[in-house]
C-alpha cells in the first residue's frame, strides 16, 4: 500500500508504525464520531434555544408596539376638538402628557385630507401635504378605525428612518375628524436597542425586516430602510424567511460564513424578526474539544507505539537470527543445516521451509549444470555446424563442426560479427536488415524453417549449406541459434541427376537414329499449329511421306544401308523446309512435315515439289550411290472444326493417292 511504502524498511519499524497508525486512527475515529454526534445534537439544542429566545424577543417587541398603540389611543380619545385649529392649544395638550413625548420621536396631527396640522418635534405651524404613499397609509388608517403601523420611511421633518403609528380621532358624532400619529426613530429607539442587547453570543445579532424584506432594525444602521437582498449574493435562510418560514436553519451568508438563523413573525406588525449566530462561535467549545481529543489520541498512540516496539522487538528477535543464518549461508560461512527447525513456532517453520527450499535449489542447480554440460557436449560433438549469436549478430557459440565447415576456430569466431565470418558480401546488407527486424522481435522467413543458402568459407570460396534457424528469448533479448549442414556433395549429386533427367527428357523427344523430332513432339507441334492457324486465320499444311521401295533397300543392302538412307532422307527434309516448319519421323520410313502459314494449295504444292526434287539426288552408300525417291501426300487445314487425327488421315489418304500415281511424286488432297 502507498501508506506503508513511506515507512522505514525495517519490519519492526513498519509493524510499530502500523500499530501507531491503527491506534491513532481508531482513537480519532471514535472520538471524532462522538464529537460529531454531540455536535449534531448541540446544533439542535442551539437552534431551538435561539428560536425560543427569538420568540420571547418577538413577544417583547409586540408588547412594546401594543403599549404605544394603547398610549396613542388614550391621547386620541382626550384631544380637544378645538385644538386642531389652535397650535398653542395642541402643544399645551401634548405638554400635559410627557409620557407620550418620551415614547415617540414626534407626535403629529393630520386632518382628513392628509394635511399636517401640527408636529410636536419641530413645533411647526406650516401645513404639509402627505406624499401619495403616505396618503394611502392615511386612507387605510381612516378605513380601519383603529391604530395602523406604517411601512418604514425616511422622515421629511427629521431625516431619520422612522415608522409611524396612526390613530383616528373621532368627533362628537363618532366620525373621524383628524388623525393622531406617533413616529418612532428606528435608528435610536429605546425598546429596539434593549432588544438588540439580547443578541446570541458575542458576534451574533438581531434584525427586523418587513415581509417585503425592508430592514427596520439592523446593527449596521446604514442598511436601515434598504432591502435585505440589496447586497449581491445569495442567502438561503433569508429567502426561506421571505417565503414565510418560521424556525431555525443553518445556512451560509453572502460572505460564505456559516451561521444559525432563526426567524419569527411579529403579531403586532407582521414584520419578521431574525437572529444570526455564527457557527464558528457557536461551536467554539466543540472545536476546542476536537483539538484536545486529537492531542490525546496522539499521546495515546505514542505510548501504544512504544509498547508495541518493545513487544515486536522481542517477538522478532528469532527472525533476526534467521536472517543472519541466511546471510552466512550466502557468504559460504555456514551450511544450510543451521536452518533446520529448532523452534516450534512459525519462525521455526519458516527456517525449515528455507532449509528445504535451499536444498531443492542446490539440487536443481546441480541438475541444471549437468544438463548444460550435456547440451554443450552434444552441440560441440554435433555433426552439423552449430552457431549461436546475439540479435546484434555477435557470435556466442561456435562448435567443432563449424570450425571444420567454415575454417574459423571458436576462439577466432566468438565475439565477432557473423556477417564478417560466413555471409557472402553480396548478401550482408540483406542479412543485417533481417537481424535488425529479428532484434525487434519480428521473425524472418528463415526462422523455424529449413532453407538452403550459400555461406562463405574462410578462404573465400562459397559453400552451399542447409540452414535451420531458431529464435530464443533470454534476459529480454532475442538470440538466434542455427544448425548449418554442408550440402556440397548433395548439390553436386542433384546437379548430376538434373543433367541426366534433362538428357532423358531430350531423348524422349528426339528420334535417336535421325536426330529429328519424334512422334511425341510431332503431336504437340501439330496441336499447337492448329490452334495458331485458327487464331491467326492462316492455313497450314501437313505432309505425310515415306521412302519408295525402302523394304527392298533393307532386304538387299541390309539394315545398315537402310539406316544410312533414313538419316540422309531426314537430313534432306530438314534442309528443304522453312525455319517455321517441323520435320518428324513417325516410325520406319514414315515421316511428316508441318507447314505453317501456307497461303493456299498452290503454295503447298510448291513446298512438296521442292522436297520431292531434293530427295531424287543419289544417296551415297558404301558400295555405290543409289537413287531414292519419295511419295508424299499433303492435306491443308482450313476449317476450325477439324481435329489432328482427321488432318493426319487426310494426309495419309493423299500419300496413298501419290503411290497409286506411280510414286516419286506428291498429291495435295482436298
Amino acid at each position: 500500500m502507498p501508506v506503508f511504502s513511506k515507512l522505514p524498511s525495517s519490519l519492526k519499524f513498519r509493524m510499530t508504525g502500523v500499530v501507531v497508525l491503527l491506534v491513532l486512527s481508531a482513537t480519532l475515529i471514535v472520538t471524532l464520531m462522538a464529537l460529531l454526534l454531540a455536535e449534531r445534537d448541540m446544533r439542535s439544542v442551539i437552534g431551538n434555544q435561539q428560536f425560543s429566545l427569538l420568540t420571547s424577543i418577538a413577544a417583547q417587541v409586540d408588547a412594546q408596539m401594543e403599549s404605544r398603540k394603547v398610549l396613542l389611543a388614550s391621547l386620541a380619545d382626550t384631544i380637544p376638538q378645538a385644538a386642531a385649529q389652535d397650535p398653542a392649544a395642541m402643544q399645551a395638550f401634548i405638554d400635559r402628557h410627557p409620557v407620550a413625548r418620551r415614547q415617540f420621536l414626534n407626535l403629529h396631527i393630520f386632518n382628513r385630507q392628509g394635511v399636517l396640522l401640527h408636529t410636536d418635534g419641530d413645533h411647526t405651524s406650516v401645513t404639509r401635504h402627505m406624499p401619495p404613499p403616505a396618503r394611502d397609509f392615511l386612507d387605510r388608517a381612516m378605513a380601519a378605525g383603529k391604530p395602523v403601523v406604517s411601512l418604514p420611511y425616511k422622515s421629511e421633518i427629521t431625516g431619520l428612518p422612522s415608522i409611524m403609528i396612526l390613530h383616528p380621532v373621532r368627533d362628537a358624532q363618532g366620525q373621524v375628524a383628524m388623525l393622531l400619529g406617533g413616529s418612532i426613530d428606528l435608528s435610536n429607539s429605546n425598546f429596539l436597542e434593549q432588544i438588540a442587547q439580547q443578541k446570541p453570543g458575542e458576534t451574533g445579532y438581531l434584525f427586523i425586516m418587513t415581509r417585503a424584506g425592508i430592514l427596520v432594525h439592523h446593527p449596521d444602521r446604514k442598511r436601515l430602510l434598504a432591502h435585505i437582498n440589496a447586497r449581491p449574493g445569495y442567502n438561503r435562510a433569508t429567502e426561506m424567511a421571505l417565503d414565510g418560514f418560521q424556525g431555525w436553519v443553518e445556512a451560509a451568508n453572502k460572505d460564505g460564513s456559516d451561521g444559525i438563523y432563526s426567524y419569527k413573525h411579529l403579531a403586532s406588525t407582521g414584520w419578521i424578526i431574525g437572529a444570526r449566530f455564527p457557527v464558528d462561535e457557536a461551536f467554539a467549545p466543540m472545536i476546542a474539544m476536537r483539538q484536545h481529543a486529537m492531542l490525546a489520541a496522539a499521546a495515546f498512540a505514542a505510548v501504544a507505539g512504544l509498547v508495541a516496539w518493545l513487544a515486536i522487538r522481542s517477538l522478532l528477535a528469532p527472525l533476526g537470527r534467521l536472517q543472519r543464518h541466511i546471510a552466512n549461508i550466502r557468504s559460504g560461512s555456514a551450511d544450510i543445516s543451521v536452518l533446520q527447525r529448532r523452534r516450534g513456532d512459525e519462525i521455526g517453520e519458516l527456517g525449515a521451509a528455507f532449509h528445504d527450499l535451499m536444498a531443492e535449489r542446490e539440487a536443481a542447480q546441480s541438475a541444471i549444470r549437468d544438463s548444460e554440460s550435456l547440451i554443450s557436449n552434444i552441440l560441440e560433438r554435433a555433426p552439423d555446424a552449430f552457431v549461436s549469436c546475439e540479435n546484434t549478430g555477435v557470435v556466442t557459440k561456435w562448435n567443432a563442426a563449424a570450425e571444420r565447415v567454415f575454417g574459423w576456430s571458436s576462439e577466432e569466431a566468438i565475439g565477432r560479427d557473423i556477417a564478417e565470418l560466413i555471409i557472402p558480401p553480396a548478401q550482408r546488407a540483406a542479412h543485417r536488415a533481417g537481424m535488425a527486424r529479428f532484434a525487434d522481435g519480428i521473425p524472418g522467413p528463415f526462422v523455424n524453417n529449413r532453407v538452403r543458402v550459400t555461406a562463405l568459407h574462410r578462404d573465400g570460396h562459397e559453400i552451399p549449406v542447409e540452414l535451420s534457424i531458431g529464435a530464443l528469448r533470454h534476459d529480454g533479448a532475442y538470440y538466434a541459434t542455427a544448425f548449418l549442414h554442408d550440402v556440397t556433395e548433395r548439390v553436386q549429386y542433384e546437379q548430376q541427376i538434373a543433367a541426366s533427367e534433362a538428357r532423358f527428357k531430350q531423348l524422349a523427344r528426339i528420334d535417336t537414329l535421325t536426330g529429328i523430332a519424334n512422334r511425341l513432339v510431332f503431336e504437340e507441334v501439330l496441336q499447337q499449329a492448329i490452334l495458331r492457324a485458327r487464331r491467326n486465320r492462316k492455313a497450314l499444311a501437313l505432309a505425310y511421306l515415306d521412302i519408295d521401295y525402302f523394304k527392298e533397300i533393307n532386304d538387299t543392302l541390309g539394315h545398315g544401308a537402310g539406316d544410312i538412307v533414313l538419316k540422309e532422307f531426314a537430313s534432306r527434309l530438314v534442309a528443304s523446309v522453312r525455319a517455321s516448319d517441323t520435320v518428324a519421323r513417325l516410325a520406319g520410313d514414315e515421316f511428316v512435315i508441318v507447314f505453317e502459314q501456307v497461303a493456299n494449295a498452290d503454295e503447298a504444292a510448291r513446298l512438296a515439289a521442292k522436297i520431292v526434287t531434293a530427295v531424287r539426288s543419289p544417296f551415297p552408300l558404301e558400295d555405290a550411290p543409289r537413287k531414292v525417291t519419295t511419295s508424299m501426300g499433303v492435306a491443308l487445314h482450313e476449317g476450325d472444326d477439324e481435329t489432328c487425327a482427321e488432318l493426319i488421315a487426310r494426309a495419309d489418304s493423299a500419300l496413298y493417292a501419290a503411290k497409286r500415281n506411280g510414286r516419286d511424286g506428291f498429291v495435295v488432297g482436298d
